[in-house]
């Protein structure tokens, strides 16, 4: 996955991904790889249409005990404001509505137009380009609205979700509430230390950061502070750098109990109750960033596999390798 994630990334063209359905942990990670390429002012757009179906979440740190990874660190900064800070530590699912306004998205569509958008697109001329792709998929797109949400909210349940109802569940999400709440979310989740942002919540006074808080205390410490400290570095890494860190980060993590303690919790038994141990200190946590040796993990190998193999086309080879 971290290869896909940055093949889809490095990739020459232009491309497009429909979340049209659920987009979950690792799938959140490959949609929001087709995010335009900061590194490089070279790179192609690549688009991303949510749609009345779309629910995106970011699991991983806030249910099992982990962090976010394949990608994810690099593009989560790299939202509006601070809430891809918000989305990690709070496992919150966004509906198309939230992911347009973060800037997940590039395009919101109602579900039944994707096809007559790809419809449109393929009878279109072979290399469209760039503003060529944008015109279609502006032609297909409308603004997200109340009356155009095919998804139950939380909030149209008969009771508050459980903690593992929140990770299962099918066809819900949070309701729309990312551009209301921005300010409050830049506030809190944008301190410099996870003590200040708890204190900010604390501080705010309104039932959104109350709920907010007690979702966040429910994660495991390590979690907590592992991916804070994780998104702060990456809002100024490359998205190499990003994966080779996340690359060192799952091996280490794979050393501590909080994570199959998370997988038990919410895979094996689902009771959704994970007892995690005790929130490390900020040595602990700088721990889990410094390099490792390459007779403890391997390097991760970053490459381009569709240019590191040789294609013949009509007797005309192609050769070609990308290396990081």
């Amino acid at each position: 996955q971290f290869k896909l994630g940055f093949l889809i990334a490095k990739s020459p063209k232009n491309r497009i991904a429909v979340l049209d359905g659920h987009c979950i942990a690792a799938g959140a990670g490959l949609a929001l790889a087709h995010t335009k390429n900061t590194d490089s002012d070279k790179s192609p757009t690549h688009f991303r249409i949510a749609t009345t179906r779309t629910v995106l979440s970011v699991q991983h740190a806030h249910f099992l005990g982990s962090f976010p990874g394949f990608g994810t660190s690099y593009y989560l900064p790299r939202l509006k404001g601070h809430i891809g800070t918000y989305l990690a530590l709070t496992g919150a699912r966004i509906n198309g509505a939230d992911c347009l306004y973060s800037g997940a998205a590039t395009h919101f569509m109602k579900s039944h137009m994707v096809e007559k958008c790809l419809k449109a697109l393929t009878h279109s001329e072979f290399d469209l380009t760039e503003e060529q792709l944008k015109a279609i998929l502006d032609e297909h797109a409308v603004s997200p609205s109340s009356n155009t949400k095919d998804l139950k909210t939380w909030n149209d349940l008969s009771s508050p979700p459980s903690y593992y109802a929140r990770y299962s569940m099918q066809g819900v999400t949070d309701p729309t509430h990312l551009e209301e709440q921005h300010e409050a979310i830049d506030r809190c989740f944008g301190q410099p230390t996870v003590e200040e942002m708890l204190a900010a919540l604390q501080d705010e006074g309104t039932e959104w950061a109350k709920n907010t808080l007690e979702i966040v205390k429910m994660m495991s410490p390590r979690s907590l502070y592992v991916t804070f400290e994780l998104l702060r570095r990456a809002s100024n890494m490359s998205l190499e750098d990003c994966m080779r860190t996340e690359w060192r980060l799952s091996r280490r993590f794979f050393e501590h109990p909080d994570f199959f303690e998370g997988v038990r919790a919410f895979e094996i038994d689902k009771d959704g109750n994970p007892k995690w141990g005790e929130a490390p200190s900020q040595e602990e946590v700088n721990g889990m960033f410094k390099p490792m040796n390459e007779a403890v993990l391997r390097p991760l190998e970053l490459v381009q596999d569709h240019l590191a193999k040789t294609h013949k086309y009509g007797g005309n080879s192609v050769q070609g390798k990308l290396r990081v």
